[in-house]
């Protein structure tokens, strides 16, 4: 009995023990479970917002088809709106029907999130072959940006950039610059600046033909086109990507 008695404690101490591990053991995929649960929520709200990016952007795109570039314009964010008219919106699409034909089909749709904005990849087949747009939605699940992937030729592109900023369109300027350049240069920004340039050197009267500076070093060129002013000329100097997008522009000052 005395034996018995003694190792009592030892006995009480082990279930002690073993009872905590196993509480602990079950407690922990509770909480796993508990986070899981958090995680999927999270993935089901990601991925309602990019089927709802999607469908904005099909939306955008039905409407251009359709002629409707009032509606389409209604999916643009509000900055977006004040320096892109449905009329610009027409010319700019039928400019692109003009190059590669009517639209006939969407072969692919994809979109990605990246922290608070989207961006939806659009591959559609046109008469004269496939082509590539890219649109960027904000946070509220507004257009900010639409990107036309094509290989253009940045002597013409540069002279449609200054053209579009010396008749003030704006947003159509920016649609030459690639998606990073477009991130830190909004319509109002480019307006400021042109604006900036004119006070300076008067209002805007002709440019020269485009001249193309290849870097051997690297995969950008850069074109140099000389803009007259009523007072003063000005010498652009604007850096082209391998698409032809504009990666920089120096705005002379």
């Amino acid at each position: 009995m005395k034996h018995r008695i003694q190792r009592l404690p030892y006995f009480s101490v082990w279930l002690v023990v073993f009872m905590t591990i196993l509480s602990g053991a079950i407690s922990i995929p509770l909480s796993t479970k508990a986070i899981a649960q958090v995680s999927q929520s999270d993935e089901v709200i990601k991925s309602n917002q990019l089927i709802k990016a999607e469908r904005v952007t099909e939306g955008l795109f039905d409407s251009l088809v359709d002629g409707k570039f009032e509606q389409a314009r209604g999916l643009f964010s509000p900055s977006l709106k004040n320096y892109f008219s449905a009329a610009d919106l027409e010319e700019h699409w039928q400019k692109i029907l003009d190059d590669i034909g009517a639209f006939v089909e969407y072969k692919r749709i994809r979109s990605i999130a990246v922290f608070d904005t989207y961006t939806v990849l659009v591959t559609a087949n046109f008469e004269k072959f496939l082509f590539d747009f890219v649109v960027t939605l904000d946070g509220n699940q507004q257009i900010t940006a639409i990107d036309f992937l094509w290989i253009g030729d940045i002597k013409d592109n540069a002279e449609e950039f200054v053209d579009a900023l010396s008749n003030g369109k704006y947003t159509v300027a920016r649609g030459y610059m690639a998606r990073d350049l477009k991130k830190t240069l909004l319509p109002e920004n480019i307006e400021q600046k042109w604006l900036e340039i004119v006070e300076t050197t008067g209002p805007f009267k002709g440019r020269s033909d485009p001249k193309i500076v290849e870097s051997p070093t690297s995969n950008s060129n850069v074109v140099l086109i000389n803009v007259e002013f009523e007072r003063e000329d000005r010498t652009f100097m604007i850096l082209f990507n391998p698409l032809g997008e504009i990666v920089g522009v120096d705005f002379p000052k």
